[in-house]
């Protein structure tokens, strides 16, 4: 089952400020998982989703999307759908 977004909750930015929105980005939704590109926006109920370049395999709730620029670590959420 491929998703080409995600909807987020409980983001957390590690430097404490939220980036300029949409920001393009290298995101892990799994361990293992090679990093894919996609941009991350802000959505109205304060969430926020993650377009995909390329659509991913086995997205689920419940699991942990984390963001980098390069090797730097920027944050991460909770996926909700």
């Amino acid at each position: 089952l491929d998703k080409a977004e995600v909807l987020l909750r409980k983001v957390n930015w590690i430097s404490g400020k939220q980036p300029k929105l949409p920001v393009e980005v290298l995101v892990k939704i799994r361990y293992r998982q090679k990093p894919a590109m996609a941009r991350i926006y802000k959505i109205k109920n304060g969430g926020y989703k993650i377009i995909f370049r390329k659509s991913q395999r086995a997205v689920t709730p419940g699991q942990s999307a984390v963001f980098y620029r390069g090797d730097e670590v920027l944050g991460g959420g909770i996926i909700v759908k």
